[in-house]
């Protein structure tokens, strides 16, 4: 667990999950799991496996229907699919191990994250035009800016996939299960990274005395 969760946060983390914290800490806590969550390690490592996943999705659902639906007559062609079929779904495995792995750390992550924000945000409540801002300003800072920019893209790719079953039903059945592994792709991806930046600015957001005045 030492790349998913540094060894300096997990302390931290533990004390969020068992809702023990002091003030004291809150600044500390805060900031060591903001970085965390937010290394340039965890954004380049899920870049390259959805990528890996994006690229082999055709091997891995259209080759297998094609073989299906076109049924080649060739043993050895049949092969041959087969065997890049098999590579491309251990690919295909191996990268969503990962994105599970960087989701579920990141969830951890970001939950104590949040929680700490508010523990930070009830220690000195009246923070004025800083906490106005935070929240908003921390969209631009540019670990969280490319998150937000790969969420989109991936939420795109997830809306292609999933237009796509419906073309694919009606005109091409080989691309019914290429298309579905790219909507759950990219809308799993856009989900997970937009939760995580979501998290972040409400715990943010605590400190925000407009948005606690209409609360």
């Amino acid at each position: 667990m030492a790349f998913w969760i540094t060894s300096r946060s997990q302390e931290w983390v533990a004390a969020a999950e068992a809702d023990d914290g002091h003030f004291t800490d809150a600044v500390w806590a805060s900031e060591l799991l903001k970085e965390d969550l937010l290394r340039w390690s965890r954004w380049w490592l899920g870049l390259a496996a959805f990528v890996l996943a994006f690229a082999a999705v055709p091997f891995a659902g259209l080759l297998p229907m094609m073989l299906i639906v076109e049924a080649p007559s060739g043993g050895g062609e049949v092969l041959m699919v087969l065997a890049v079929t098999a590579i491309a779904v251990l690919v295909l495995a191996a990268a969503a191990v990962v994105l599970w792995l960087l989701h579920r750390s990141g969830r951890r992550l970001a939950r104590s994250l949040r929680w700490w924000l508010a523990v930070r945000a009830g220690g000195s409540p009246a923070q004025g035009v800083a906490g106005w801002l935070a929240p908003r300003a921390v969209l631009f800072e540019a670990e969280v800016f490319v998150r937000v920019l790969t969420a989109s893209l991936a939420g795109l790719v997830g809306i292609f996939g999933l237009s796509l079953i419906g073309f694919s039903i009606a005109q091409n059945p080989t691309m019914i299960v290429a298309s579905a592994l790219w909507g759950v792709l990219g809308t799993a991806c856009c989900i997970g990274q937009t939760g995580g930046v979501m998290r972040l600015v409400a715990g943010l957001g605590d400190a925000d005395p407009v948005w606690n005045r209409m609360r």
